[in-house]
């Protein structure tokens, strides 16, 4: 009897092997990535993190704190906490991604440091790794080369904005139309899937349905306010819905005005804001002007 078992134990034990790798292989084709693209990805996060490790406690240059704060009207209302982190990512993130200007490399230092000041703002209390999949940054000084209707464009790969538009939208801290707060958003939302669906967040992980749920009751609300005729702190655009039904405008627009328009986004809508709160690990929503 002993050899049956252990012969029976044997082919359960090669079973389940073999069921766990036809799982694995299944999850992969249904979330669109193959193995060797996340371990690529999950690598280029890790490289990401340790980089920013690296950077604890470093702090940007006198002249380029100068061109952020000339620059970036958000700047006068970011607590001193806040700081220290910021600029933190603001160099592993120029350190770790090209940024290019009519896809040369003419970017000036202008527009690194502040391109990389914005970006580093929307994660200052997240991980580099939120950009694991991102490869360049392209400027433009007006219209985006074939796309002139765009002020700016992001997939999961890349970022093209019209510097022109860039500098408009920084300087004014209270608008919620922020440019870059926005594309760079989008980067966060296609990271898990290629798919900007206003989702931030893993399919399966415990706040994914919490995120579906407000995202739909937003956009509801959303659209309704604008269809009366009322101003919202969340702009018109991100009730934009695509055909398959996903609406992949929301969070970036949500993003801006979390951050731009907190205070009013928490009286409107505070089920979003507590989502974003925690998501961006901010309070927008407490800051004031120094």
């Amino acid at each position: 009897m002993a050899p049956i078992l252990e012969l029976l134990l044997i082919v359960l034990g090669m079973g389940l092997l073999f069921a766990g790798i036809f799982w694995r292989v299944e999850s992969n084709k249904k979330s669109g990535r193959s193995n060797s693209a996340y371990k690529l990805s999950n690598n280029r996060g890790q490289e990401l993190d340790r980089s920013l490790e690296k950077n604890r406690g470093k702090k940007i240059s006198f002249k380029q704190r100068q061109i952020i704060r000339s620059n970036i009207g958000i700047y006068a209302w970011i607590p001193s906490e806040l700081m220290g982190p910021w600029e933190e990512r603001i160099i592993t993130f120029l350190e770790s991604f090209p940024i290019t200007f009519e896809r040369k490399n003419e970017a000036t230092d202008e527009m690194k440091i502040l391109v990389a000041a914005e970006a580093a703002l929307l994660i200052v209390q997240r991980p580099m790794s939120d950009y694991r999949h991102l490869r360049v940054v392209h400027l433009w000084k007006d219209q985006i080369d074939g796309q002139e209707n765009a002020l700016g464009t992001a997939n999961r790969h890349q970022v093209k904005l019209s510097w022109k538009y860039l500098k408009m939208h920084i300087r004014k801290a209270r608008d919620g139309h922020n440019l870059t707060l926005h594309e760079f958003a989008h980067l966060i939302d296609f990271a898990d899937y290629g798919v900007a669906q206003s989702i931030p967040v893993s399919q399966g992980t415990s706040c994914f349905d919490e995120w579906k749920q407000v995202v739909d009751v937003e956009h509801e609300r959303l659209m309704k306010a604008y269809e009366s005729g009322k101003n919202y702190s969340i702009r018109a655009y991100g009730g934009y819905e695509c055909i398959k039904g996903n609406k992949p405008e929301l969070f970036s627009c949500g993003t801006s005005a979390f951050f731009e328009r907190g205070a009013r986004l928490k009286r409107e809508s505070p089920e979003i804001y507590d989502l974003f709160k925690k998501f961006y690990g901010i309070d927008p929503a407490s800051w004031r002007r120094k």
